[in-house]
């Protein structure tokens, strides 16, 4: 009598837990919409980022391009000159870096699809399109806030935790395992202060908190957004 009472309440349990998290997509729908909507975000033909980050190396600046649905630069700067770089074409991802690994061979297919995926700000809109799976973890607390936890998974074993605030539906941190010559480390990214900038109509987090292995805590300050620009697929080449 007392098993089967156990076994009642935990289905009862189960059943309530269930009830109160809403599914992965439910989740992920939320957050588009409260950022703006997908019709907000599908006019959206090019995108450019700047930012300037402080880190344990002084003041960086970045510049992130985007022309969708499949093209994107990344630069980095410091000091006036170009230290870091990443280009995809729509298929190729070249990464080069002043501090060693330019001659890497650059990603390709589905891999550098994948990569490219990451970068997007819009990246939600293309898990049907690449394959991602996702499933809801539970809840967690991320600083004072409530937040569902995601887990998705690429088609090839690659996983990675999204979370969004139970509340605003906003996506506020992003955790990953990444893998080096050096070992694995984790990578914590934290979104804070979404607004819409000037002729935006995407609301976009304005600082992003990163910390990742020996680069310590890396914060982002958004300086500008541009959209529409009319940026070209020749801003976008991979110079062998």
């Amino acid at each position: 009598m007392k098993k089967l009472f156990v076994t009642v309440f935990s289905l009862f349990t189960f059943g309530t837990f269930a009830q109160d998290i809403p599914s992965a997509d439910a989740i992920l729908e939320k957050y588009l919409t409260a950022i703006g909507g997908k019709e907000a975000i599908a006019k959206i033909q090019d995108l450019t980022i700047s930012s300037t980050s402080e880190t344990q190396r002084g003041t960086s600046e970045t510049e992130m391009k985007f022309k969708f649905p499949d093209r994107y630069a990344m630069s980095v700067f410091a000091n006036g000159n170009e230290v870091m770089s990443t280009i995809y074409d729509g298929n190729k991802m070249k990464t080069g870096s002043s501090f060693g690994g330019g001659n890497r061979p650059p990603m390709e297919g589905k891999e550098a699809q994948i990569a490219a995926m990451r970068s997007n700000p819009f990246s939600e809109t293309l898990y049907d399109k690449m394959g991602i799976t996702r499933s809801v973890v539970g809840k967690e607390k991320v600083g004072d806030k409530d937040a569902y936890k995601l887990e998705l998974a690429t088609a090839d074993g690659k996983k990675w935790n999204d979370f969004y605030d139970v509340e605003s539906g906003l996506k506020i941190k992003t955790f990953s395992m990444n893998e080096t010559p050096r070992g694995k480390f984790e990578n914590n990214v934290f979104y804070l202060n979404y607004k819409k900038f000037k002729g935006v109509e995407v609301m976009l987090p304005s600082q992003t908190k990163r910390s990742a292995g020996q680069m310590g805590e890396v914060t982002s300050e958004v300086q500008s957004v541009k959209v529409n620009k009319g940026l070209k697929d020749s801003d976008f080449v991979i110079k062998e």
